[in-house]
């Protein structure tokens, strides 16, 4: 039994840990390379702890398993119960709840035989049915089948849900019509003679466990309507009858509830969000790409057409690209300056441009940085490759009209 429960509440702390893994997120999201920042600051697996509080009522009914329970009929045993439960969904799969539940309970008594010492004969009495009180206060786990399995989405107006919990239950005043003769009667199937406090109105606090499935139908911003099946499992002596050969006493709930659901921190509405990032700037940049890509497109054409060559005083245009110690990667900054270039070029396309370095050291770490500069200008930019020059240094450089110089840091 020990075994059984560590492994359930391992697999409860495993789903709780990978659901949080699986959907925390950053501050930021990098989109080719560009950094885009959150607009919700709230993550799917980390939210406040006055967040996603919730409620809930149940009333519906019960009925019994146990002791001699077949000879009175599955429905004859059932009874009203209420219950009213507080809890919070700590991820979208996983929910934790404290449940106190009120139920008035039906029991059969065993088989009488024999006459009493008073001399009378109690076999009228066999199977038949008695009521008690019982107060149950459990703390359950409840595990969201549905978006385990199908994934998490915002607003989803069905959930099936699994739950398991321990807790314990105080059943009390067992009454019956004829219940005050029963009393008299030995029920243990050893003796079947006198046994005074076999249905005395005593009262016995068991541990109960407790497991069923749940289904929630969110009908409004706050409000959730439930339908729960849940077994009840408890010592044999639940009924007041521990003599029988059975093993478990218990009952089986069947409840109809609603659930308020609290407001999260700062007002928001309940429930669990995605990080969204704002794509504005992204798609901004891309447009702008696109846009220098048709200029260029349109320059090359313009050029491919003249013939004529007129000389004009030439302009000279300086950027300097810098690179972490030792790497030949372009971070998003320096990628904004090749752009800059790039989009200057296409204001003066007989410009040349020189990729160089101001020490004039011609190693494989500059011609690496000087190539992935130059692969940008090609790809991404559609630049022809006859204007871009790699130069291991500027004192090299003998240009003759305009040119862009882009100066690769030591």
């Amino acid at each position: 039994m020990k075994r059984k429960w560590s492994s359930t509440i391992i697999a409860v702390l495993v789903s709780i840990a990978a659901f949080a893994q699986n959907n925390a997120d950053s501050a930021i999201a990098l989109f080719d390379d560009m950094k885009i920042p959150l607009v919700e600051k709230r993550y799917v697996a980390n939210t406040n702890f006055q967040d996603n509080w919730f409620l809930s009522l149940y009333a519906g009914g019960t009925s019994n398993f146990g002791s001699d329970a077949s000879h009175a009929g599955y429905f004859r045993l059932m009874g009203p119960m209420f219950a009213i439960a507080l809890g919070k969904e700590i991820t979208p799969v996983s929910t934790f709840r404290l449940l106190i539940n009120y139920a008035r309970n039906t029991g059969v008594t065993d088989d009488q035989f024999g006459i009493g010492t008073d001399g009378i004969d109690y076999s009228w009495m066999t199977h038949n049915r008695f009521k008690w009180n019982s107060y149950g206060l459990s703390m359950e786990y409840m595990v969201n089948f549905t978006n385990l399995f199908l994934g998490f989405r915002e607003n989803r107006k069905f959930h099936l849900q699994g739950l398991i919990g321990i807790g314990g239950m105080v059943s009390r005043n067992y009454t019956g019509s004829k219940f005050a003769e029963a009393q008299k009667i030995d029920n243990s199937h050893s003796a079947q003679l006198v046994n005074a406090d076999k249905y005395q109105n005593r009262q016995h606090s068991l541990v109960s466990l407790r497991a069923g499935l749940a289904g929630t139908f969110m009908v409004a911003r706050n409000w959730n309507i439930n339908i729960e099946v849940a077994g009840n499992f408890l010592d044999n002596s639940f009924d007041s009858n521990p003599t029988t050969s059975n093993v478990w006493d218990g009952r089986m709930d069947y409840l109809l509830g609603v659930s308020y659901r609290f407001n999260n921190k700062g007002g928001l509405a309940p429930g669990f969000y995605y990080p969204r990032h704002d794509m504005t700037e992204y798609i901004h940049r891309l447009n702008a790409i696109d846009d220098t890509r048709d200029r260029t497109r349109r320059r090359r054409q313009e050029l491919e057409e003249q013939t004529d060559t007129i000389d004009v005083e030439a302009q000279v245009m300086y950027t300097l690209i810098a690179f972490d110690e030792g790497s030949a990667e372009i971070d998003r900054l320096q990628q904004t300056n090749i752009y800059t270039t790039a989009y200057a070029w296409t204001r003066s396309p007989n410009s040349n441009i020189y990729i160089t370095n101001s020490t004039g050291v011609d190693d494989n770490l500059f011609r690496k940085r000087a190539q992935a500069i130059r692969n940008i200008m090609l790809e991404r930019y559609e630049m022809p490759a006859s204007k871009i020059w790699i130069v291991a240094s500027e004192k090299d450089i003998n240009p003759i009209g305009d040119y862009i110089e882009l100066i690769v840091n030591d």
